[in-house]
């Protein structure tokens, strides 16, 4: 296999799998690492991957697209997870709602409950829960990402740094067994970051799709992080990854449930 091929099969690995791992490639290839990691930086200079750690991801896989788009991406899936999520909540709780697509469609969820607080910095969802006047929000503020209709920044972080609640519910770019959870946008990963360790209880909402990806930033490792929640189940191997780290992965659907 020369050069061209080798970097062709890479490509081919990476829309497949999202991501791939030097020392993998380097077996499977029957080529020195030294010469894999050469491959990756000709196809990062391309702008066809981005090299990480060990290894590399499709560059299309860490831009990331328009709010209003995602919100339609993989809907039934996201659904089926905001309903699992929202049987965690029960009456009295003060509910955490991180940023992201899937987080909203809990939102929904909540919208039907009474007497939560809950603690947002997506503008979405607190127009959304406005309209029910026995839930009590509680907006951290700072600077606006208009793309995202969101906030973060040091006025955010500051506020958040006396808030504690019960339960924290976390979007994600990326879900990875070795590199944990990530995200794209660094203002919004802090702030993230630092209501996971304010959560008693932090649940990750996580379709198929973001399995395998990684993003600019690490959000938590998973000893951070109690529950995650996906739509589909993965394969036994990859449970007793994350079953081993202390997760409790959990499947929209009962009977899909381990």
């Amino acid at each position: 296999m020369n050069s061209e091929e080798r970097r062709d099969y890479i490509i081919k690995e990476l829309e497949e799998n999202h991501t791939v791992k030097i020392l993998e490639l380097s077996k499977e290839l029957k080529v020195t690492r030294e010469t894999i990691r050469k491959d990756l930086y000709l196809l990062e200079k391309k702008g066809l991957i981005k090299k990480i750690h060990g290894g590399a991801v499709l560059e299309t896989f860490t831009q990331e697209t328009d709010y209003e788009k995602r919100k339609s991406e993989f809907h039934k899936e996201k659904l089926a997870i905001a309903k699992k999520a929202v049987t965690y909540v029960e009456e009295g709780d003060t509910v955490y709602l991180d940023y992201g697509t899937t987080t909203f469609e809990l939102a929904k969820e909540l919208l039907k409950m009474k007497n939560i607080t809950v603690v947002t910095n997506t503008i979405p969802i607190v127009n959304l829960l406005l309209s029910n006047d026995t839930i009590e929000l509680i907006i951290p503020g700072g600077i606006v990402r208009n793309n995202e209709s969101s906030l973060y920044g040091p006025f955010a972080s500051n506020n958040i740094k006396d808030i504690f609640v019960t339960i924290g519910f976390f979007g994600c770019s990326g879900i990875d067994v070795e590199r944990g959870l990530t995200s794209h946008h660094t203002g919004e990963n802090l702030v993230s970051k630092e209501m996971i360790d304010h959560s008693q209880t932090a649940i990750v909402l996580a379709d198929h799709s973001k399995f395998g990806s990684v993003a600019l930033n690490k959000t938590a490792t998973f000893d951070q992080i109690d529950i995650v929640v996906t739509d589909s189940p993965r394969n036994n191997e990859e449970y007793q990854q994350y079953t081993q780290q202390g997760v409790d992965l959990v499947y929209s659907l009962e009977n899909q449930s381990k």
